[in-house]
């Protein structure tokens, strides 16, 4: 019997840190749908840029984003690259820095007032 709990203890403790590892704390480079309730089809994008590599994020939308804003804000709170999209032509910011000691994230809000942020990195 105490094979067996020692057996269950050391599952759950390696269950535990293979999930904690699965969800990292920052994203990666790529491409994230920011799209709240489907109605702003909003990109969050995550590049290596530059020498030394580094990451930069930026927002972007291929079109009919129409009434939707959008903005990169910075885990301070400080918000950049904001637009209120009122049309349906295709619009991005520039490059933000996103490398060490920044954590951005694109956030979108919907014209009925549906608010969705990517992941932050």
């Amino acid at each position: 019997m105490k094979g067996i709990r020692k057996a269950a203890t050391v599952a759950a403790f390696t269950g535990a840190t293979v999930l904690g590892l699965g969800m990292p704390a920052q994203a990666a480079e790529g491409t994230w749908e920011v799209n709240p309730w489907g109605i702003c089809p909003i990109y969050q994008q995550v590049q290596l840029q530059g020498s030394p590599a580094h990451d930069w994020m930026r927002w972007y939308t291929p079109g009919n984003a129409s009434g939707c804003d959008v903005w990169i804000i910075n885990q301070n709170d400080t918000q950049r690259a904001q637009m209120s999209i009122s049309d349906n032509a295709p619009h991005s910011s520039g490059w933000y820095y996103d490398g060490p000691g920044y954590r951005l994230q694109v956030c979108v809000n919907s014209p009925n007032g549906h608010l969705e942020c990517g992941p932050e990195n």
